[in-house]
């Protein structure tokens, strides 16, 4: 076996080793944070990008800066530590404060990475690749939500989100300065959301135990909501989006960039199942219910340094924000949001070293609507304005709780590169983010509870997750 074969076999080693690994999420979209180079960056590529598919899937005018012909290819692996729900309130009826935790089974996903970038002419280079852009997961099939903290009333969600983007991109170089770009993005969506199981305790609220004895406390009509089964069903959907993007040498080793990338929408039909029937304050007859969900429109903006402090170091730092307030279905429960990338690269002979960070803010509302979407109902449960719904916006504050990889705020990163030859290099990289929690309270279930079941004051619910791990790895090759 040659030198040459014996590096390549290595490099393809590593990189299918890497789907073995644990490893982490930065939020919601994945953006350029699950890349082999950009990764170890804290996904701080927008400006002066290491790989082709970073230049594809971020600022496309940056595609200019890749000669020749490029390829890169790999994957990450995506995992949970450990992702819960806990709820509590106080119920005299049951010895007082009760609490009960629900643990999410969602944990590893793995993440593909492919870019090509292809130079027609000394001004013109055009791209393709296929990413997964977006990622969410939460699974209490089994170990399904309380509502109340005693197990009276559960509910076992299930919900994910895995959305693919192929993009085709092409750069033109307009002056020795400036550059643009555009991309075509065709997205490919699979989602899952409501419950997959048997609910419990809901028929309480018929006003009756299991023994025909009232449950209604204050003497009030019941509801008139029965326990159901599975809701949802994994269904998919093909959107179109494309971005627009700027690079301008401000000077020698530095550069100004800017992005717009457009929304991708996705029509999910016959996503949810509803029969609020028998709801007393009035409701309708089973059927499916549609979704309208959309990855939000984006604003990049960023400046990269390269070779200007010390030769062969490159920072960049990139600052990214989502229009999630005008996105739909998210618009329901999230806020717009800023993220803030650093990132630096450092080249030493054939190794290459990388480091970054990440802060993402916290996009969650603190007043989210009473329903998602223009859902009327989840199985028996009342969402929205179906006959005065008691529950308010509490059963979308579950569904807040139930996104619960975005709630990470603080990631970072490390990774490390080497050039087996001169064309070509294999890249890994590891991402560490930080535990987090958040809070918050279920009053108008409370007070349906209270009215129609037992008695209960504080009901809270909590998510926590603990810290995250993504581990990837990546192969290189530039040809002139």
């Amino acid at each position: 076996m040659t030198d040459m074969t014996k590096k390549l076999a290595t490099g393809f080693g590593l990189l299918l080793a890497s789907s073995a690994l644990q490893a982490s999420n930065t939020g919601t979209d994945t953006n350029l944070s699950a890349k082999a180079r950009a990764g170890g960056m804290g996904g701080a590529a927008y400006t002066m990008p290491q790989e082709a598919s970073a230049a594809v899937f971020g600022n496309p005018a940056t595609l200019t800066q890749f000669k020749g012909v490029n390829v890169n290819f790999g994957t990450s692996l995506l995992a949970i530590s450990s992702a819960d729900i806990e709820t509590s309130s106080n119920i005299n009826a049951l010895g007082g404060s009760v609490t009960s935790r629900s643990h999410s089974d969602a944990d590893n996903y793995v993440i593909p990475d492919f870019g090509l970038s292809i130079q027609l002419s000394p001004n013109l280079v055009i791209g393709t690749g296929l990413e997964v852009d977006a990622g969410i997961g939460a699974d209490y099939r089994d170990d399904p939500i309380s509502l109340t903290g005693a197990g009276l009333i559960t509910l076992p969600l299930n919900v994910e989100l895995i959305s693919f983007n192929a993009n085709l991109a092409a750069a033109y170089q307009t002056t020795e300065r400036l550059s643009v770009g555009a991309a075509l993005t065709v997205g490919y969506a699979m989602v899952q959301l409501g419950t997959a199981g048997p609910t419990s305790g809901l028929s309480n609220m018929l006003g009756a135990n299991a023994t025909g004895t009232p449950f209604v406390a204050d003497g009030s009509a019941n509801l008139g909501i029965n326990d159901f089964g599975g809701t949802t069903s994994s269904v998919h959907d093909i959107g179109f989006g494309a971005s627009l993007g700027a690079i301008y040498q401000l000077d020698e080793g530095i550069a100004l960039s800017l992005t717009a990338k457009s929304e991708v929408q996705y029509n999910l039909n016959n996503i949810l199942y509803q029969d609020t029937s028998n709801f007393a304050f009035g409701g309708s007859t089973g059927s499916y219910q549609n979704l309208k969900l959309e990855q939000p429109a984006e604003i990049i903006a960023g400046i990269a340094i390269n070779d200007v402090f010390a030769p062969g170091l490159l920072v960049e730092a990139d600052i990214v924000w989502k229009n999630w307030s005008e996105a739909a279905t998210y618009q329901d429960i999230f806020d717009d949001q800023f993220m803030v990338l650093l990132g630096a690269q450092y080249r030493y002979h054939d190794w290459t070293f990388r480091a970054g960070y990440s802060f993402v803010e916290n996009m969650i509302k603190n007043k989210p609507s009473n329903t998602l979407d223009d859902f009327a109902g989840l199985g028996s449960l009342p969402m929205g304005d179906t006959g005065g719904a008691p529950f308010g916006n509490d059963l979308t504050k579950i569904a807040q709780a139930s996104l619960l990889p975005i709630i990470w705020k603080h990631t970072i990163t490390a990774g490390i590169g080497y050039a087996l030859t001169d064309a070509v290099s294999i890249d890994a990289y590891a991402a560490y983010a930080f535990p987090e929690e958040e809070s918050t309270p279920l009053s108008n279930i409370e007070a349906a509870v209270s009215a129609h079941v037992l008695p209960t004051t504080d009901l809270k619910m909590k998510s926590s997750i603990d810290a995250g791990y993504l581990l990837g790895a990546g192969l290189t090759i530039s040809l002139p």
